[in-house]
């Protein structure tokens, strides 16, 4: 048995994965304790895991909660910015308590959250192997895939390469006050300086949950990166659900995700979906009150939370707003997709599905109910996003994110070596 530490973004998204990724290493007999802001405490032991805080002593309990709602109703500039000053709190607490913490935990190993660009120098501190799991798009660069934050699709054209390292380099100097916090530490505790963002991942594993098909073609990728699939629970538990309202008409799903409370597009979604021979279901992903959607037009089914694996059974066509783990859950199910992208790898994740023909998206500028209504229209009828997401279906059936992980990082714990992809 190994006792395994875990650092990950306290994000809804990020925390679930990690929890499920946990539960693979708990069931094969390991000690998994997380390390966090207390916002998040009572979740992770109801999962029965142990905790220790890492919360920043200048900002009051329920600070980062209140930040994580703020930032659902920002627009994507406004949402890296808050993402930014929130991080280098965190940032700076994960670096000043996180040694003596793990120490404290006795930890045989780390995974850490790719996102989450200091928690591998508190693994390279204490001499501990680790692993990065990437639980939204992988950030790991190559000139002609272009920055997640982008709708941009893959292109290797000179001006597109251009293009792409430019963007690049901006976003490394955009990280330059992060970058200047670890590297404070990383100076103090004698180890080399971060020069840009690839520096802070594992030289042991680089895990993402994408599938290879549902990627930009990649060509300079390290060999400890893995592909490994969906990292998700065999079962979820389903909320409520009125099935008796479904009319037997073909079901369109819609949410975006469980921080985003634009009332907007939640409107232009219901407007475009009026007189088409489909049923509209709504989930709100706990970010807003059903209640407070009657008057929506069309009177689609609106709830605040969805049994969403069980509604993708019987889906058509999902609206999403991009989410990686809604994308997968749909492909996982053969169901095409629109994405209205909104801040964040949402941008990447809408281009992905534009390039695998799964679907595909549009920007929330042009956003408007006829515009929409012509894209679900065209993704209904086109036989080419339902043959494409069945074609994806079949590829991540191929895949099992939890345990393939849980494979690897047992690996690098117990070896102390880097796994390769090559690797039994």
């Amino acid at each position: 048995m190994a006792n395994i530490g875990v650092f990950c973004l306290p994000m809804p998204s990020h925390l679930n994965l990690f929890l499920v990724l946990a539960g693979a290493l708990k069931k094969r007999g390991h000690r998994v304790v997380f390390f966090g802001l207390s916002d998040n405490e009572s979740q992770i032991r109801a999962c029965g895991f142990d905790f220790y805080s890492t919360d920043p002593g200048a900002a009051p309990p329920g600070t980062f909660s209140q930040l994580k709602r703020d930032i659902g109703k920002r627009g994507a500039v406004a949402a890296l910015r808050a993402q930014g000053r929130f991080d280098e709190l965190r940032y700076d607490a994960i670096l000043n308590k996180g040694p003596d913490l793990v120490q404290r935990a006795a930890l045989d190993g780390i995974v850490v959250d790719q996102a989450e660009a200091c928690s591998g120098s508190v693994a390279e501190v204490t001499r501990l192997p680790w692993v990065d799991v990437a639980s939204a798009l992988s950030m790991n660069i190559e000139p002609a895939v272009p920055l997640m934050f982008t709708t941009w699709s893959y292109s290797n054209h000179p001006l597109a390469v251009l293009r792409n390292r430019l963007i690049y380099r901006i976003l490394d100097v955009a990280a330059v006050r992060t970058r200047r916090i670890v590297n404070r530490y990383r100076t103090r505790w004698g180890l080399h300086p971060l020069a840009r963002t690839g520096d802070s991942f594992s030289p042991f594993a680089q895990l993402s949950q994408q599938n290879a098909e549902f990627d930009f073609p990649r060509k300079q990728l390290p060999a400890c990166f893995h592909y490994v699939g969906p990292i998700r629970p065999a079962t979820q538990p389903a909320p409520p659900f009125p099935w008796h309202s479904l009319n037997g008409q073909p079901l369109i799903y819609a949410s975006l995700g469980t921080v985003n409370q634009h009332r907007r597009i939640f409107e232009t979604i219901a407007q475009s979906c009026v007189g088409l021979r489909a049923q509209l279901v709504l989930s709100l992903g706990g970010a807003a009150k059903a209640g407070e959607f009657r008057d929506l037009p069309g009177a689609p089914l609106v709830v605040e939370f969805a049994p969403q694996l069980q509604l993708l059974e019987r889906a058509a066509l999902t609206i999403t707003h991009g989410g990686l783990n809604t994308t997968l859950e749909s492909l996982a199910a053969g169901v095409p997709l629109i994405a209205i992208p909104l801040n964040f790898d949402q941008f990447g994740v809408a281009a992905r599905i534009r390039w695998t023909r799964t679907g595909d998206f549009m920007k929330r500028r042009n956003l408007t109910p006829a515009r929409l209504r012509s894209r679900i229209e065209d993704v209904l009828s086109n036989a080419t996003y339902k043959s494409a997401a069945l074609r994806m279906r079949d590829a991540i059936a191929q895949t099992n994110g939890a345990e393939r992980s849980a494979d690897i990082i047992e690996s690098v714990i117990r070896t102390r070596r880097p796994v390769l992809r090559h690797s039994p």
